[in-house]
């Protein structure tokens, strides 16, 4: 059984986008792009695929995957800032925390996770989910054996073990080709 320290999950490699959403502003993604996630929520289609096939080898192998809530899968722009601004303020915590937003210093307020600003997360691009318990030693485990065959990687180790993103862009990993091919998958064509 791995150990929850660092060596044993620091898995992070640079995201590539899908090239369909390259010149998407984040937050403001087209409807046709987005697909509905295995545990609620929606993700670019791509990244739902592998989302979705990682799921249901978790199940076959007694490991429950799902999101922490269909907001931790994409969420818009407005969604993106209402949870930012609970998180942090203006005036200085003391935490240390800070953000660069709307050309001014926010600061974490004690006790809240870290929060992307609005535009610059992975879920504004429907790229990133939150695994619900991702920090139980089952769990964590077999995400640490499992989420490169599916084309994630964590982005902050060892303080959000929940948080992954898509990271292969158009390079779809074969695991995933191969569960699109089965559901009959295709990319999305905008609407006319």
């Amino acid at each position: 059984m791995a150990s929850q320290n660092k060596l044993a999950w620091d898995y992070i490699v640079p995201v590539v986008l899908p090239k369909d959403i390259k010149n998407e502003t984040p937050g403001k993604l087209p409807a046709y792009l987005l697909t509905p996630a295995a545990g609620g929520g929606k993700m670019h289609w791509i990244a739902c695929a592998a989302w979705n096939a990682m799921v249901e080898k978790a199940k076959t192998e007694g490991v429950e995957l799902k999101p922490t809530s269909a907001g931790d899968t994409y969420r818009d722009y407005e969604m993106q800032k209402r949870g930012f601004l609970q998180r942090y303020q203006l005036e200085d915590t003391g935490t240390g925390a800070t953000k660069t937003f709307e050309g001014k210093t926010w600061y974490k307020k004690k006790g809240m996770a870290t929060l992307a600003t609005p535009g610059k997360s992975q879920h504004n691009l429907g790229l990133a989910v939150d695994v619900h318990s991702a920090g139980e030693p089952k769990r964590l485990n077999w995400l640490v054996a499992n989420v490169k065959e599916f084309g994630f990687s964590w982005e902050v180790v060892p303080e959000e073990p929940w948080h992954l993103r898509y990271v292969c862009g158009d390079k779809i990993p074969a695991t995933v080709v191969a569960y699109m091919q089965a559901k009959g998958i295709v990319a999305p064509k905008p609407k006319a």
